[in-house]
C-alpha cells in the first residue's frame, strides 16, 4: 500500500505568494517547481543564497550537513537542504522579489499640463482592459520611434485610493535640446498616443521590519515624482512614528506640490517636509546635508533617495557614516537615454540591471581577491582558509556568496568546483593555490579567481601564467567575435603550448543581478553566439601535462 506525503503550505513574508509543499522534496524544488521567484544557486547546501529565516512551522533536513555545508545562523534554513513537517512561514532578510515583469502598453494622452515653467504634467491612460499593477516608486519608460527610450518615475498609484486603475501621471523636467522633453512633450495634445513598457525598477515600498521607526526620504527635482507614492503609501500605512522628505529645488518657488505636502503635514502628526533650495541667493543647500543637520535616529531609519545621481551617492556615503544601515538606504539608479539592447535568451537580466553594477561588483572582488591571499599562511588547512576567506569577504560588506568559496592547496587545484578536497590539507611554504570568490555586493553577483605561488617552483609560476595569458588572449578572441564554444576550443589549444590541458569541465557561466540562476545556469563553453558584454565569466583552468598541480583564473568579459 503507497501513502501520499502530506501537503503543506509555505507563504513568504511579509506579503509573498503562498505556494504549496509535497512534504518531501526541498523547499527549494517545490517554489522552483510552483515558479516562484526565491534565492538560489548551487543547491547543495554550500552557497548560502537560499538561506531563509523561519517565521512559523516546522522542518527536517533531508541529508545531514557536507563538511563543506554553509553555516546557518540560529532560526535559519537553506531550502534546499529541507521538507516541511508543517505549514511554513519563511523570509529573506537578505532578498526581494524581482518587481513585475514589464509589458508594452498603448497610452492615450489625457493631461498635458504645466506645473512650473519647467515642469510638465502628463497623465496617460493605458489601453488595455487589464489594471496596470506597480510598486509605489517603480518608473516606466517611453519608446521613442527610433527604440530609444525615455525613463520617468510614476508619480500616482493606479489602482490604489479610488484612482482609474490605467492612467498613470509623470511630473517631466524639460531638458533643453532633449528630443523627449522638449520636442515630442511640447507638441502633445489629449488622445494621441504614446508607447509605454513598464513597470521597472526596485526603487519601492517596503513594508518596515522591526526596529525601523522612521522613514526619511530625498528628492531632488522632479525625483518628488519618484517618492510621491512611497509617501502616500507610508502615510496611508501609519507603519512609521515619523515621516520626513527634503526636496531640493533651484528656488523655494519650484516646489510644484507644496499645497498638497502642507495639507498632508496638517492631516498627519508625524509628517514634515522641508523644501531645500540650491539657488546662490538662497544658500546653495543639499538635501543630504539638511538631513544630517535635522539629527535623525539613522540606526531605526530607513532612506529612500530619487534624483540628481550625485545627491544619492553623496547621501549614501554621508548617512552610512553617520549610522543609517547599509541595506536601509533605498535609491534607484536608470538613464535617460537608453536603446533597447537584443539579447539572447541565455543572457536575461532583471529590470534594474546595469552594467556599472556588475563593475562595481568586480571591482570590489578584485580587490578582496590579493587582500584574502595574503592572509592565508603556510600551515594552514583547506577548510580554514575557506573560513578566513569568507570572514573577510563579510568585514568588505559582501552579504553573501552567491556560491561557495574555493580554496585549492598543491594537488587539489587540479579539482573542479564540483569535485571534492582534501579540507585538512595544509598550504606549503612552497606552494601553489587557488582561490576562487563568488560574492554579492549590493545585489550583484561578483566572480574573480587567481592563483597564487608561494616560493619558487619554476613550474608552478609557468601554470599560473599559463592560467592568466590564456584568459587575456581569449577574451581579445571574443572581442573579435568569437562565440563561447569557440573560446573554448581556443583556449585549449592555447593550454597546450603552455605544457597544460584546459580543464574542459570548468565552462564559464553567467553573471548578474543576483539571483542569475532565477534566469538560467548556462555555460559559458556551450553557448553558439557571441556573449554579450559584462555578463559571462570566462574561467580557464589547466592541468600540467607532468606534474600533479593546476592554476585557475577567471573574470567578466569586458569589451573594454
Amino acid at each position: 500500500m503507497t501513502t501520499t506525503p502530506t501537503h503543506f503550505f509555505c507563504t513568504l513574508a511579509p506579503d509573498g505568494p503562498r505556494f504549496p509543499l509535497d512534504g518531501a522534496g526541498s523547499l527549494l524544488d517545490a517554489a522552483l517547481a510552483q515558479g516562484v521567484a526565491v534565492p538560489f544557486s548551487c543547491k547543495r547546501g554550500e552557497c548560502g543564497s537560499c538561506r531563509a529565516q523561519l517565521l512559523e512551522g516546522g522542518v527536517e533536513r533531508i541529508a545531514p550537513p557536507s563538511e563543506a555545508a554553509y553555516q546557518v545562523d540560529a532560526g535559519e534554513l537553506l531550502m534546499c537542504q529541507c521538507r516541511a513537517t508543517s505549514d511554513l512561514r519563511l523570509r529573506f532578510a537578505h532578498w526581494s522579489a524581482p518587481a513585475l515583469a514589464p509589458s508594452r502598453h498603448s497610452a492615450k494622452v489625457v493631461i498635458c499640463e504645466p506645473l512650473t515653467a519647467k515642469v510638465t504634467r502628463l497623465v496617460v491612460e493605458l489601453q488595455s482592459a487589464e489594471p496596470f499593477r506597480c510598486a509605489p516608486g517603480q518608473h516606466a519608460q517611453f519608446v521613442l520611434e527610433d527604440g530609444e527610450r525615455r525613463s520617468f518615475s510614476i508619480a500616482n498609484r493606479p489602482s490604489e485610493e479610488g484612482e482609474a486603475s490605467n492612467r498613470l501621471e509623470f511630473h517631466i523636467r524639460r531638458m533643453p535640446g532633449g528630443l523627449f522633453t522638449e520636442q515630442r512633450l511640447a507638441a502633445l495634445r489629449p488622445a494621441d498616443l504614446l508607447e509605454l513598457e513598464g513597470p521597472h525598477g526596485a526603487f519601492v515600498w517596503q513594508a518596515p521590519a522591526d526596529g525601523i521607526d522612521h522613514l526619511v526620504l530625498l528628492a531632488t527635482g522632479t525625483g518628488f515624482a519618484g517618492v510621491r507614492p512611497i509617501l502616500r503609501t507610508a502615510l496611508a500605512s501609519g507603519a512609521f512614528r515619523t515621516v520626513s522628505l527634503y526636496w531640493g529645488v533651484a528656488e523655494a518657488g519650484d516646489c510644484y506640490a507644496a499645497a498638497w505636502l502642507d495639507e498632508m503635514a496638517r492631516v498627519h502628526a508625524g509628517f514634515r517636509w522641508t523644501a531645500v533650495p540650491s539657488s546662490r541667493a538662497e544658500g546653495r543647500q543639499h538635501v543630504q546635508h539638511a538631513a544630517s543637520k535635522a539629527a535623525h535616529d539613522w540606526a531605526r531609519t530607513i532612506v529612500y533617495a530619487c534624483g540628481n545621481p550625485a545627491m544619492v551617492r553623496d547621501a549614501r556615503a554621508l548617512l552610512q557614516a553617520e549610522g543609517l544601515p547599509k541595506a536601509r538606504f533605498v535609491s534607484e539608479v536608470f538613464l535617460p537615454s537608453t536603446k533597447q539592447v537584443a539579447r539572447h535568451p541565455w543572457e536575461k537580466v532583471g529590470a534594474t540591471f546595469t552594467r556599472d553594477g556588475i563593475l562595481e561588483a568586480r571591482r570590489r572582488s578584485m580587490e578582496a581577491l590579493p587582500q584574502i591571499a595574503a592572509l592565508i599562511e603556510p600551515g594552514m588547512t583547506t577548510g580554514e582558509a575557506i573560513a578566513v576567506a569568507d570572514r573577510h569577504l563579510r568585514r568588505l560588506g559582501a552579504a553573501y556568496n552567491w556560491h561557495p568559496t574555493y580554496v585549492r592547496f598543491g594537488p587539489d587545484t587540479q579539482r573542479t568546483s564540483r569535485e571534492p578536497v582534501d579540507r585538512q590539507r595544509r598550504l606549503r611554504e612552497d606552494d601553489v593555490y587557488t582561490v576562487d570568490l563568488g560574492p554579492v555586493w549590493d545585489g550583484y553577483e561578483g566572480d574573480y579567481g587567481d592563483t597564487f605561488v608561494r616560493g619558487a617552483d619554476a613550474d608552478h609560476e609557468r601554470v599560473t601564467r599559463a592560467a592568466r595569458d590564456i584568459f587575456e588572449r581569449a577574451q581579445e578572441a571574443w572581442r573579435q567575435g568569437l562565440s563561447g564554444a569557440a573560446l573554448y576550443d581556443f583556449a585549449s589549444e592555447l593550454a597546450r603550448t603552455h605544457g597544460c590541458a584546459l580543464v574542459r569541465e570548468t565552462a564559464g557561466h553567467r553573471v548578474s543581478d543576483f539571483p542569475h540562476a532565477l534566469y538560467g545556469k548556462h555555460r559559458l563553453a556551450e553557448a553558439d553566439f557571441v556573449p554579450g558584454d559584462g555578463i559571462w565569466v570566462l574561467e580557464v583552468q589547466v592541468r600540467d601535462l607532468e606534474r600533479p598541480i593546476g592554476a585557475f583564473f577567471e573574470d567578466v568579459l569586458l569589451k573594454n
